[in-house]
């Protein structure tokens, strides 16, 4: 054996304890993740009784004879009393806070993937003076906080008629400051030069050239981006809380359902029913993305 190896073999050797260690680490942060959501799930299919002398334990009886029945009773009886311009106080029930959600979640997914994207692919392609400034806000308004604008942009919302609507909100995140911007801007610095200056020997006109070559070289960037996007709508419920009072969310309703305080759904095996139907979604989604949220994210190139 030679001295290089078993210069190899003694590092292995020193670093296996650290790994151990590590490993259990990482291990109880799983278990600890883990255990709150299947207690969730245990406890959603329990009634108040149950739940008060077995906080802990599976429910009573067969699987067949636990309380299913509670999702439907959340779905179909919980709602949230909004007031709405011309319309007066009504009811948003469950499946109309889902429709909300979607619109809420995946529009703002899509403009706030798009909108970086697209800027990021401006400034990393031309390198005017411009782009050096635009790099230079970006980074500066990540560093310094901005607290307390919530009022004065509610009250500009309002002046312009577009607080409480949702193509109004869909405009607030028309924006692309934020760390994605800078993670296309990555992206597309990395994009050989080559791919852009052949479409242009073929006649390609500059928005063409973007949206034919470049964002396709940096396709699992922006499904990834869109993902993660998608995740962070669908769990908030301050935004629309405070710039969507007519048009409640799965996030905000249990939110709601978490303050209730009176009333059937007042109890928890009924709050952790309408938590699961806002996590199960994200759990599915993570399932069926996993590979691309958690994969290396790789691009082309040409061989040289």
């Amino acid at each position: 054996m030679t001295a290089e190896k078993l210069l190899v073999k003694k590092h292995k050797n020193k670093a296996r304890p650290l790994y151990t260690v590590i490993f259990c680490i990482l291990l109880l942060y799983v278990i600890s993740i883990f255990l709150p959501v299947l207690w969730g799930v245990i406890t959603s299919l329990k009634d108040q009784t149950d739940f008060r002398v077995n906080v802990l334990g599976l429910p009573e009886g067969w699987p067949w004879e636990w309380h299913w029945d509670n999702f439907i009773k959340v779905f179909n009886g919980f709602y949230e009393q909004v007031t709405t311009v011309g319309v007066g106080r009504r009811r948003v029930y469950f499946s109309e806070m889902l429709l909300y959600t979607i619109l809420y979640a995946g529009g703002g997914a899509i403009i706030q993937t798009l909108v970086p994207c697209v800027v990021a692919y401006l400034t990393a392609r031309f390198r005017y003076k411009f782009s050096a400034v635009i790099n230079g806000l970006v980074v500066v308004l990540m560093v310094v906080p901005i607290v307390g604008s919530a009022p004065s942009e509610m009250q500009i919302l309002r002046a312009l008629n577009m607080y409480d609507t949702i193509w109004g909100n869909y405009i607030q995140k028309f924006n692309f400051l934020g760390m994605y911007y800078l993670v296309f801007y990555a992206a597309f610095r990395s994009v050989p030069n080559d791919f852009f200056e052949a479409a242009y020997v073929d006649g390609a006109s500059e928005m063409r050239v973007m949206v034919s070559i470049g964002m396709p070289m940096v396709r699992n960037v922006i499904g990834t981006v869109l993902l993660i996007k998608f995740i962070d709508f669908w769990n908030d419920y301050q935004t629309p809380l405070l710039y969507l009072p007519s048009y409640p969310t799965l996030a905000r309703g249990v939110f709601r359902l978490s303050q209730n305080s009176q009333g059937d759904f007042a109890t928890v095996p009924f709050r952790m029913a309408g938590c699961m139907f806002l996590a199960i979604p994200i759990l599915i989604l993570f399932l069926i993305f996993k590979e691309k949220l958690m994969g290396n994210l790789s691009m082309g190139g040409i061989k040289e």
